[in-house]
């Protein structure tokens, strides 16, 4: 997931900070696993009633796929390669940010070098796409220590 970051030199924290903010918000399993669930769609129960057979499985492969494309509409982000809804952040110090929620790494563009902080949970990203000054936020953080946000 790459989260761009406006950088500008005397700005004061993230003062571009627009958009929506649950943009930087992963889903839970749970959430994700409700947004695809089809048995809360209204058509679900005409369809279950339909004789098995290959009528029954197209109708429900086409509320599988009207699961999934209301789940891509849902804000927050599951497996995206950028935020779902616009966002921006900014700051003098802070670049571009990639974050990986698998393996919970956060790359963050410091000047011409990138730092990976491991162990950064997907609620710490979104705490630290959300704080009032990004570089305030990890002069509070040790890189490395594997601590995480």
């Amino acid at each position: 997931m790459l989260f761009n970051v406006l950088t500008s030199q005397g700005g004061t924290g993230n003062a571009l900070k627009s958009g929506d903010r649950l943009a930087t918000e992963r889903q839970t399993q749970s959430e994700h696993d409700k947004l695809l669930d089809i048995s809360s769609l209204p058509e679900y129960q005409a369809v279950m009633s339909m004789p098995p057979g290959p009528q029954r499985d197209m109708a429900i492969k086409a509320l599988t796929a009207e699961a999934q494309l209301m789940e891509k509409e849902y804000p927050k982000y599951w497996n995206d390669e950028y935020p779902r809804r616009p966002i921006s952040q900014s700051s003098s110090w802070v670049g571009n940010v990639q974050y990986d929620p698998s393996s919970q790494v956060m790359n963050i563009q410091l000047g011409n070098k990138t730092y990976s902080y491991p162990n950064v949970t997907p609620e710490g990203a979104a705490r630290f796409l959300n704080s009032d000054s990004l570089g305030r936020f990890l002069n509070n953080v040790k890189p490395y220590t594997g601590q995480g946000f």
